[in-house]
């Protein structure tokens, strides 16, 4: 590979040295010269030209390969600053997002302490702005993460069952069923700590969006389903529920919805090697479906 585009660099020279033969074989012919002294001339004219050749080549080969790898560097340099300028406009679009949804609960606060407060809904909101700070905080994390991950056996039964107590009162404020369902439980190696947070942006919307009915949550083998009777997604919707920032018309329309629980939760999934699918139909429910993947 070297050699042949040495040779392409190299040519006006052989050009030049193939012509110097050519005077030499005139000259010898118009001069009657012995053709021994031309043989001898040319071989040791050869012979110096095949030396410089050589040692071009070798000084031309570590001048490539040199040139080679600060392309290679500068490639790596390029897509790490490409990769970083994503990353941060990413971020900054987070905030501008964030900082919009954290109005909703402050002003809501604010109305409150100028009118009569209402103590379960005060306690709503203050709920709504803690989830909306850990999905920041945590979400600042799970970007820079290296090998934070603590993994263990945990049961998924006793993970959901956690989460649904956190979010027992609005259950009872809003007369919602939950019904735990499966033949056995399903235990996981993971990290319990970031698939709880994962599995509690579902649950946090299988809750917030559901006016009547309530909440199923199945565990079987392999796999988990929460499944709720809620207002739906519309099928536009579904393929971009997980990019950040993404709402939905659902969730515009009803004001509650940041677009970032749902996409910090499918980072975290990929982190742990599991799989998520939602279905959904308006005003019949959605269906989250968690699955391992198999090595």
């Amino acid at each position: 590979m070297y050699w042949r585009r040495f040779f392409l660099v190299k040519l006006p020279q052989i050009g030049v040295f193939i012509l110097i033969i050519g005077i030499y074989i005139v000259n010898f012919l118009l001069w009657k010269l012995p053709l021994i002294a031309f043989f001898n001339s040319t071989l040791l004219g050869l012979l110096i030209f095949i030396v410089y050749l050589f040692f071009s080549y070798s000084r031309w080969k570590a001048i490539e390969i040199r040139l080679e790898d600060l392309n290679k560097e500068n490639r790596q340099i390029k897509k790490s600053l490409e990769k970083q300028a994503l990353a941060n406009q990413e971020f900054m679009d987070i905030i501008r997002v964030w900082s919009h949804q954290m109005k909703i609960p402050l002003s809501a606060i604010d109305l409150m302490t100028q009118t009569v407060i209402d103590n379960d809904e005060l306690k709503n909101q203050i709920f709504t702005l803690e989830n909306y700070l850990t999905i920041l905080l945590e979400y600042q994390r799970i970007t820079n993460l290296s090998t934070d991950f603590r993994f263990e056996t945990v049961s998924v039964n006793e993970i959901s069952k956690k989460i649904v107590k956190k979010y027992s009162n609005f259950f009872i404020q809003k007369n919602l069923f939950l019904k735990f369902e499966g033949e056995s439980d399903w235990k996981i190696t993971t990290d319990s700590r970031w698939f709880e947070l994962a599995l509690e942006q579902f649950i946090n919307n299988a809750v917030k969006y559901t006016k009547k009915g309530g909440v199923s949550i199945y565990i079987g083998t392999n796999q988990l389903k929460i499944k709720d009777s809620g207002i739906g997604i519309l099928a536009e919707d579904l393929p971009r529920l997980f990019e950040h920032g993404f709402t939905g018309y659902n969730g515009r329309i009803q004001q509650k919805s940041t677009g970032l629980g749902l996409y910090l939760s499918r980072l975290i999934l990929d982190k742990l090697d599991f799989e998520v699918k939602i279905e959904s139909e308006i005003e019949k429910g959605t269906t989250v479906i968690i699955t391992k993947r198999m090595d």
